[in-house]
């Protein structure tokens, strides 16, 4: 019994005395990001693969820039371009010439009269305008 107490207190003993060892031989040695290193042993190319790969790109919450010559309608003022409606209930929002417009709202000196489910009726002194929504139709 006195034996297997003195063999536990010298495998206690010897675990210490090696995590001791181990601490003070670790915190000795300065960490890798601290050791210098000259610049010619930096890879340039890979550091630039690197920063291509992290890059994020467009803002996905703006809309995209139109560059000059590319194709789509583009609204000029006096015209517009009827993107969207979203109807339910008997109310309606449309997204006229990029805005989103309701019952009453002007745009270039017109007013929204009606928002209907397939068009919006503009008002004006001038008359009335009327813009469609083409039909989206799914084929099975």
């Amino acid at each position: 019994m006195r034996g297997q107490r003195l063999q536990v207190k010298c495998f206690y003993f010897l675990l210490l005395s090696f995590c001791f060892s181990l601490f003070t031989f670790h915190f000795s040695l300065p960490p890798l990001w601290a050791q210098e290193r000259a610049l010619s042993d930096i890879n340039l190319e890979w550091l630039k693969k690197k920063e291509q790969a992290l890059r994020w790109g467009r803002d996905p919450f703006l809309l995209p820039e139109k560059q000059p010559g590319q194709g789509g309608k583009e609204a000029v003022e006096g015209e517009f371009r009827l993107s969207a409606i979203i109807y339910r209930a008997g109310r309606g929002v449309a997204i006229i010439n990029n805005r989103i417009v309701r019952v009453g709202d002007v745009i270039e000196e017109m007013k929204v009269a009606e928002i209907r489910q397939d068009r919006v009726i503009l008002k004006s002194a001038a008359g009335n305008t009327e813009l469609r929504v083409n039909r989206f139709v799914l084929s099975r």
